[in-house]
């Protein structure tokens, strides 16, 4: 943590990448942070998280086109990518064999999360102070579930003390998770309590929702539920707590499929300072000059997902992938029928090449402003499916299951997206259709790990770890262990900066070792 808390100052400008202009040409001397206005704080902030959520980043959060990323990893541990055949294999990521060194997201995590910290403490007297605090308390807690959801334990009320404590004791990942409830209960509250108006530079700053604090307010709420959620099957005793946590949300509501917590600062199609195109596109497709990015040409379908795709009917297919440029029809098509999808099998020792593979789909890919998307319709509707399923949510659990399903739909494209999303979830096919599907739970989790597929490829890696679901993503034929990672390991700079608390977490092993709320 020595190392986190000497680059607070640089955190400042960390990420502002593929924002416009004013966003990124800071007046201020970035070395001294106490300066920074809130509205850059702001900007600043949430454009860092739109990056270390959507692509490859380096260790400070800035894109990077060459890092193999957790966020990559993660979509290749849950079937939807996998290694082209133009590239020499990584062993690394086909026996999953990591070190400490590997796919690390801990130190630009907190710097992100001491950018919220740093927003939090310096709102100041601004008309829109209170607006500031609670958006930088609602963002620290979305960042620090992902911090506990990779890690468990982790530095938190000890974390932003500067130099009085270098080197600060680890909190466990439950008690945060009890904590993170707080805040966002302490943030909703203060957005209502508060009696001043949303000034413009507010508005302008924030880069998520234009200063929409009944947006804020779901979805605090959302993230509420998805805590909730997330411990609810592991820790049974608290389900009379968690279930009075969530009873506060009801009536204000949760994201739906009117809107997403996404991030747009005005993502234009230029490289310059760092890249300013919307991060999941210019990391997966191409840069300013029409050249594809390298996660692009390396990343491609898994042909577990094609096959799970095909089986069930699923149109959506065609926006998640692309058709290769070689290969053959589908047995018995018309002439003129468009390749068939194809992917390569993880830890395969000679994965077909480009030309013979599926690359990732122009639903993902809609271009260089696209939207960054921190939390989608459709997740926040299966959340609900799940709570309405439990009992702790009013509504029907089968028309939000209906409504995610929709919402993913239409997200990615599909033509004529309500009618066919329609047709395809009145199938009889288990975890398809409701009726068809006797374990509720896993039908809404097999449904949501094709909606999260490409923005959301860590929330469906913490679902497969928290129910087990999809029951058959394949493990790469290459690792070590016949089961996919459950973690990752703590970063060498924490052991060589704060080695006492760090050590007494005990031995890590990424197979066997893992988070609290896990199954």
């Amino acid at each position: 943590m020595k190392k986190i808390i000497s680059i607070i100052a640089l955190s400042l400008t960390i990420g502002v990448a593929g924002c416009k202009k004013d966003f990124l040409d800071l007046e201020t001397n970035p070395n001294t942070p106490s300066t920074a206005s809130p509205q850059l704080l702001l900007s600043g902030a949430l454009v860092t998280t739109a990056n270390l959520f959507n692509v490859p980043t380096t260790n400070t959060g800035a894109i990077s086109l060459t890092t193999q990323s957790y966020v990559s990893t993660t979509g290749v541990w849950m079937g939807y990518w996998t290694s082209s055949g133009n590239y020499v294999p990584s062993s690394v990521l086909n026996t999953n064999n990591f070190t400490n060194a590997n796919y690390q997201i801990f130190t630009p995590f907190f710097l992100n999360a001491t950018n919220y910290n740093n927003l939090a403490n310096t709102a100041g007297s601004d008309p829109s102070a209170d607006y500031y605090v609670s958006v930088a308390n609602i963002m620290k807690a979305y960042v620090f579930q992902e911090l506990v959801d990779t890690y468990n334990n982790v530095p938190y009320t000890e974390a932003f003390k500067g130099l009085e404590d270098i080197t600060p004791a680890y909190d466990k990942g439950e008690a945060i998770y009890d904590d993170l409830l707080k805040q966002l209960d302490a943030s909703i509250a203060r957005i209502k309590g508060s009696s001043a108006s949303v000034s413009a530079a507010f508005k302008t700053a924030d880069v998520s929702f234009k200063g929409d604090m009944t947006k804020w307010i779901k979805f605090a709420n959302t993230l509420k539920l998805r805590i909730v959620l997330r411990q609810w099957l592991a820790l049974p005793a608290k389900q009379a707590a968690l279930a009075s946590a969530i009873a506060s949300t009801s009536g204000d509501g949760y994201i739906d499929d009117t809107f997403q917590a996404i991030v747009n600062p005005g993502y234009t199609n230029d490289d310059a300072n760092g890249l300013r195109q919307s991060p999941f596109y210019v990391a997966y497709a191409f840069n300013a000059a029409g050249a594809i990015s390298l996660p692009g040409d390396y990343y491609k379908a898994n042909a577990y997902v094609i096959s799970k795709l095909k089986a069930t009917n699923d149109p959506r297919i065609e926006r998640l992938y692309t058709h290769p440029s070689v290969g053959a029809p589908p047995a018995g098509s018309a002439p003129g029928t468009p390749n068939d999808f194809f992917g390569n099998i993880y830890g395969s020792s000679a994965p077909k090449n480009n030309a013979g593979t599926s690359s990732i789909g122009p639903g993902l890919l809609k271009g260089f402003n696209m939207d960054a998307v921190l939390l989608s319709s459709s997740e926040s509707l299966f959340l609900q499916a799940e709570a309405a399923d439990k009992g702790l949510i009013a509504g029907s659990a089968q028309s939000f299951y209906e409504r995610g399903i929709t919402a993913s739909f239409v997200t990615l494209g599909v033509a004529d997206a309500v009618t066919a999303a329609a047709a395809y979830y009145a199938q009889p096919i288990v975890n398809v259709g409701w009726a068809a599907s006797d374990d509720k739970l896993q039908a809404i989790i097999n449904q949501k790990w094709t909606a999260l597929n490409g923005y959301g490829n860590m929330e469906a890696y913490n679902e497969y770890r928290r129910t087990g679901f999809p029951l058959d993503v394949p493990v790469s034929t290459q690792s070590a262990q016949p089961v996919i990672p459950t973690r990752l390991f703590y970063p060498q700079s924490e052991y060589q900066q704060n080695g006492e608390n760090a050590t007494a977490e005990g031995t890590i092993n990424q197979f066997s070792s893992k988070i609290f709320w896990a199954k």
